[in-house]
């Protein structure tokens, strides 16, 4: 789900999204790895708890209105392992399939770690 879809959906205001380019992050976050968070979507609770992946979506989804049950159908064991690949593959194409939202350049550094991995 891409930041500006959440934040319609967020309409009590309950997330806070942060930019992994502000200086503040590191220190405030210093569990999360930059590196992994360009990979996966990570989620960090009240408690400190960091959640990654098809878990992050799930926390955020229990969150939002409309979306708690799939969040929790997510987070039952019979589930999540389908989740854990339908979100891998909708990271490894995030950018792919949201080309009008990078229409204006700011996801070629994305592309481009793509097609570098891809030939490595």
């Amino acid at each position: 789900m891409s930041a500006a879809r959440l934040r319609r959906f967020d309409r009590r205001r309950r997330i806070e999204l942060v930019e992994l380019d502000q200086p503040s992050i590191r220190q405030r976050f210093p569990e999360i790895d930059g590196e992994e968070a360009m990979k996966w979507m990570l989620a960090v609770d009240s408690k400190g708890r960091v959640y990654r992946g098809a878990d992050a979506w799930a926390q955020i989804g229990l969150l939002l209105p409309g979306w708690g049950l799939l969040a929790r159908l997510a987070m039952l064991p019979a589930f999540h392992g389908a989740a854990v690949k339908v979100y891998a593959w909708v990271a490894r194409n995030r950018y792919r399939a949201n080309r009008t939202a990078c229409a204006d350049g700011t996801c070629g550094v994305h592309f481009d770690r793509k097609k570098t991995s891809a030939r490595s």
